[in-house]
């Protein structure tokens, strides 16, 4: 009985297509393919969405196995794959989606707290919310995905440090930096509400 492939001879296998490609893909997904759903999970992904997500890293896979240029392991240029499928999916999902699930949720207890607020003036001020963080969207895209994980995901440091692949230092200096770039954004929004 013959030794399972290692990842760089799947990935060669990938790169000569046909049957070859098959078993390269297959051996690949036998060697990662759980390990990297469970990555998504940890990160709050449905079951639903992690099986999309494997599946994407594996088409992204299959179709740049032949720019692999070896500057690194099969299994580190792989963890990337997936780390950028999933910074790719919180791109497509509308910036606002969680400001507005977030706001709807909040809107009856933020105006009752609010009592010197009108309701005009809290849909006004979710307006200005929104219009801000689409604009820091358009603008820093990897640094707002990285404020809805660590917001309305609720992630702690030690998740973002690994999904951002860096120290735990590193990444509240990264944090205080969005907050810093993001603030910029809301500043209009400080007039509705009087501070």
């Amino acid at each position: 009985m013959s030794s399972p492939a290692t990842p760089e001879e799947s990935l060669k296998w990938v790169v000569q297509g046909g049957k070859l490609a098959e078993r390269g893909m297959e051996n690949l997904f036998k060697l990662y393919g759980q390990r990297i759903k469970s990555f998504f999970r940890r990160h709050r992904f449905s079951d639903e969405e992690a099986a999309d997500l494997l599946q994407e890293t594996f088409i992204k896979v299959y179709r740049s196995a032949d720019k692999f240029q070896g500057q690194s392991k099969v299994s580190t240029w792989l963890w990337t794959i997936a780390r950028n499928s999933m910074l790719d999916y919180l791109r497509a999902k509308k910036p606002t989606d969680s400001y507005d699930e977030m706001l709807d949720g909040d809107l009856l207890e933020f105006s009752c707290i609010t009592d010197a607020h009108s309701m005009e003036d809290v849909m006004g001020l979710r307006d200005c919310v929104h219009r801000g963080f689409t604009a820091f969207s358009s603008e820093h895209p990897e640094r707002a995905s990285v404020m809805r994980l660590a917001v309305f995901e609720e992630w702690d440091i030690e998740e973002l440090a690994t999904f951002l692949t860096r120290t735990p230092a590193a990444t509240r200096e990264y944090l205080s930096q969005c907050r810093k770039k993001m603030r910029d954004f809301f500043e209009p929004c400080r007039d509705l509400i009087g501070v």
